[in-house]
């Protein structure tokens, strides 16, 4: 059995799905390109969706954390918030690295 030129593997820790090339982009015939592109084009469609899940939860848990006077919670808060910038960072360079431009959004508006 002959493993397919690319893929879309869920990623677990982002919640996402990812486009991963098993050949060199350009030796893919332009119908596979097409494919390619499409499956690249649905997982940036669920980005923002998901960015602006992070965000709204990181500005939560930020909320609680200004009111946080417990030490053990203030680290325990801090760790979770480290973990989700570290996730939004991620999604961003994945829209980056599909869409080759930033994606300008922000849920704080």
């Amino acid at each position: 059995m002959t493993k397919p030129a690319f893929e879309l593997r869920y990623d677990e820790e982002l919640e996402l799905m990812r486009p991963v090339l098993h050949v060199e982009y350009e030796s893919l015939p332009p119908e596979k390109k097409q494919e390619f592109e499409w499956a690249c084009q649905q997982v940036c469609d669920k980005i923002p969706d998901r960015l602006q899940q992070l965000e709204q939860t990181y500005m939560e848990l930020y909320e609680k954390l200004k009111d946080t006077e417990d030490e053990e919670l203030f680290f325990q808060t801090n760790e979770e918030m480290n973990e989700l910038s570290k996730k939004i960072s991620e999604i961003n360079l994945l829209y980056l690295q599909i869409e080759g431009t930033y994606l300008h959004s922000n849920v704080h508006m």
